[in-house]
């Protein structure tokens, strides 16, 4: 393989790109989002500049429901000889673009089974996927083997071991084993935040983390059952008006205008049983300013000299000068880690600052 464009540099889209620069691929990037772009670059995922070229593959790292219109857009203005995704749901995607009338043949849908999907540029790792498993739903009798190859290239080089499987049993085995336990996981932690300090887990005996016999359980369900009934009631109730959002965004998947309500209806129940009584307090951030130069693998080297001085960064923002020499990266960082940070980067060399006044957000 000689070339790939990479659509979406979020964390997953870059470590592909990553990956890719390090076997030998030429890696051209593009984003609508011109900050994780930028980043994406700078870490060395590859250029910004459009190919000159047709790529061999492109890469879609879009959320799932803009495989089909991206698929579809990038195919009729041949943007590529191969493409495929890497969204977690596959059937969705695949009965899309076959209504969009998108070329089958060239297509082969794809998913990294890794968990930061949802993470950015700066969580991007050259050996994300090494020794994972990454799906393939090749359309079974329509699907080019050549494309399927290809494909099946871009996992080796990321060091990934391909299971081929069908679109439907794909979504099936993650809705079962991925899916449907976050979705428990958000609504019982909805239910289960209380503001009172018996409600801290550190504050519990370590050996309540120790199995419990059944019998022992039964006791003391028994002896709280009027409780637990109560809570159990109040579950039962958000289980079931998830159910209703998820029927009614089955019933009119097919119809953008008439699913958009279905879907903030389910957004709605998800952010609401997510949101905590107590949130925890923001905490100040120490930002250092340092000027790197405008070109790729700076930003890379950057991060490698931070984490040599043993600092995490929670987050970067670029700002590039008006030369496009110098710019300017804004480590954001614990308040009582930044004069170490600033100290340190000075003695290997870098142009940094502590920031007049911190920016005001929550650390993650």
């Amino acid at each position: 393989m000689r070339s790939a464009l990479i659509v979406g540099t979020r964390c997953v889209g870059t470590s592909v790109a990553l990956a890719l620069r390090s076997a030998g691929v030429a890696v051209h990037l593009t984003d609508t989002d011109r900050h994780a772009l930028r980043i994406a670059v700078a870490l060395g995922a590859g250029t910004a500049e459009p190919p000159s070229g047709l790529p061999d593959v492109a890469v879609l790292a879009v959320p799932p429901d803009e495989v089909a219109p991206s698929l579809s857009r990038m195919q009729k203005s041949g943007a590529a000889r191969s493409y495929t995704d890497v969204a977690g749901i596959k059937l969705r995607p695949q009965e899309d673009a076959l209504r969009r009338s998108c070329d089958m043949s060239r297509y082969v849908g794809g998913h990294p089974m890794v968990d930061r999907a949802h993470a950015g540029p700066l969580a991007a790792r050259e050996d994300l996927f090494r020794d994972c498993h990454w799906a393939l739903t090749p359309t079974e009798a329509i699907t080019d083997s050549r494309a399927l190859n290809e494909v099946l290239e871009i996992v080796a080089l990321c060091g990934a071991t391909p299971v081929l499987v069908d679109a439907a049993r794909h979504d099936d085995i993650v809705a079962r084993t991925t899916q449907l336990p976050y979705l428990l996981e958000v609504l019982l932690a909805g239910r289960s935040a209380v503001r009172h300090p018996l409600a801290d887990r550190r504050n519990r005996d370590p050996a309540h983390s120790a199995p419990v016999a059944a019998g022992s359980w039964g006791a003391l369900l028994a002896g709280n059952a009027e409780a637990v009934l109560r809570h159990l009631k109040d579950l039962d109730a958000d289980i079931h008006e998830a159910m209703a959002a998820l029927e009614s965004v089955t019933s009119t998947a097919a119809d953008a205008e008439r699913s958009t309500p279905a879907l903030r209806r389910l957004h709605a129940i998800l952010t609401r049983a997510a949101d905590r009584p107590t949130p925890a307090p923001a905490r100040a951030v120490g930002t250092v300013a340092v000027s790197v130069r405008d070109s790729p693998g700076e930003l890379a080297r950057l991060l490698a000299d931070v984490a040599a001085a043993g600092v995490s960064v929670r987050d970067v923002a670029i700002e590039h000068g008006p030369d496009h020499v110098l710019g300017t990266a804004d480590l954001l960082v614990a308040p009582d880690e930044a004069a170490e940070l600033t100290a340190a980067l000075c003695t290997r060399g870098w142009a940094a600052e502590l920031a007049r006044s911190a920016p005001s957000r929550p650390m993650p």
